[in-house]
């Protein structure tokens, strides 16, 4: 990877980015005027509301709103990175560079991020100065310097996920229409994300900003994800031989029957399948072992997020008395009369909770699947925990026993539903990863398809 090949790359975009006054001129606005209206508004909204204490808890959120405003614009230039090229018969040359895909993608995707990122902190910086110079308790009593830093870093995450899922849409449509439509995908998901911020920066307890700087780390994941999943998923030939795109079900069916009949490692080609039917002796005795092996690490996984749930299932319930579960707690020693449709419900309701957190793992990389198994172990070392904390034994049976809990509660079922939820996130993280860099071999629709067919077998003959 060649630095200064990304720094061409980098320069020839941004150039053409400032000088665009259409574009320079809302960024101009959003970076200096709409922070000095919202300052020159403080006054105002301190005779207004007639309280000091409270405009000081909004002065973070304003901040936070000055800095999302003019990153949000960074999807008018991500989503033109090579949509864009394509329409105004650029994309051939661009492509033509003599540079590695890996270098093209990072420094479209460097150009595209850079223009709204040093907007939104120049408009932050220009709101904290002004606030400080014209209104300096205020300004102290509203932000302290770790919020400011709080705020920066939830600007430049959003903003880096913003732009490294435009760039993506960017790479795989065929005209910038369908991309501002897909977009929607990009803005919906990230105001919701602004929402949950405002409530906590808002709410101002020591406990609201800690989870602020959660979604911190969140969102640097996400955003590692993403910029993984394009850089896998670029191929510059694709660009250049893809049309307008039809959905073909006949042949995505015929292509995820042939990955569902016969087991092969994923990125060997639909075309060099047997194309043999489907074999219940064979899958059992050759290719669920096969499988597992190849799915080690989803495996792993899924043992790391059962463990972590334990953990910290077991902190909240040793640490905080959580009030409404007290109800439930205090049945614990009575259970339900055993019954056929019990256990039929309970079956039920982990297939649908485990298969469909599968499922909806493509949408969110894993993430419902990673849930499944931290949840369910979570619950039992919070359950756990919280006996131990309120007087039960560890070395004696009775009422309030934790021993007695995991010998009669845990283990007898757990025998069965823990290994299948962890088999079953395993599954379904597969999933939620085939977007993320397809094996060679595998366009990502392919990659997408297998992993689905091996869910679905699994599902279907083992768990």
């Amino acid at each position: 990877m060649r630095i200064s090949a990304i720094r061409t790359i980098t320069r020839r975009e941004v150039g053409d980015t400032l000088t665009d006054w259409r574009i320079l001129a809302p960024m101009f606005i959003l970076a200096f005027i709409l922070p000095l209206l919202l300052v020159s508004a403080a006054n105002f909204a301190i005779r207004f509301i007639a309280d000091e204490n409270t405009v000081p808890l909004l002065v973070p959120f304003v901040m936070l709103l000055v800095g999302f405003i003019p990153a949000s614009f960074s999807l008018t230039t991500a989503l033109a990175t090579f949509v864009g090229e394509r329409e105004r018969n650029t994309v051939e040359a661009l492509l033509a560079m003599p540079i590695s895909d890996g270098e093209l993608y990072l420094g479209k995707l460097t150009s595209s991020l850079l223009p709204p990122l040093v907007s939104a902190f120049t408009a932050m910086g220009v709101f904290c100065g002004a606030l400080a110079l014209g209104y300096p308790q205020l300004f102290a009593r509203g932000l302290t310097p770790e919020y400011i830093l709080v705020i920066f870093l939830l600007i430049t995450t959003k903003a880096i996920v913003m732009v490294a899922s435009a760039v993506i849409i960017s790479s795989h449509t065929t005209s910038v229409r369908a991309a501002n439509l897909l977009a929607s995908f990009v803005l919906l998901p990230t105001a919701s994300v602004v929402q949950l911020e405002a409530i906590l920066i808002i709410g101002r307890t020591a406990r609201a900003w800690s989870v602020l700087w959660i979604i911190v780390l969140l969102l640097s994941v996400i955003a590692i994800t993403l910029i993984r999943t394009g850089m896998g998923a670029f191929n510059r030939e694709e660009i250049l031989s893809r049309e307008h795109e039809q959905l073909n079900l006949r042949q995505i069916g015929r292509t995820f029957l042939t990955f569902f009949r016969e087991y092969r490692p994923a990125g060997v080609p639909p075309d060099q399948y047997t194309q043999s039917r489907f074999s219940a002796a064979r899958f059992y005795r050759r290719e669920l072992p096969a499988l597992l092996r190849d799915y080690r690490l989803p495996i792993a996984v899924a043992l790391i997020a059962a463990l972590s749930g334990l953990l910290s299932g077991g902190y909240i319930g040793s640490t905080y008395r959580v009030r409404f579960l007290d109800a439930y707690l205090s049945n614990i020693g009575t259970p339900p009369a055993p019954s056929l449709g019990l256990g039929i419900g309970i079956a039920l309701n982990n297939v649908r909770v485990a298969l469909l957190s599968g499922v909806f793992s493509l949408f969110v990389f894993g993430v419902f699947a990673f849930l499944v198994p931290a949840v369910a172990f979570a619950q039992i070392g919070f359950v756990a925990s919280t006996l131990a904390e309120r007087g039960g034994s560890w070395f004696a049976l009775g009422h309030t026993s934790p021993l007695q809990f995991l010998l009669a509660y845990v283990v007898p079922h757990g025998i069965i539903e823990l290994p299948t939820a962890i088999l079953g996130s395993a599954m379904g993280l597969r999933v939620g990863a085939a977007l993320m860099s397809p094996p060679r071999g595998f366009t990502v629709g392919q990659n997408i398809l297998w992993a689905l067919a091996q869910l679905a077998k699994v599902w279907l003959y083992v768990l």
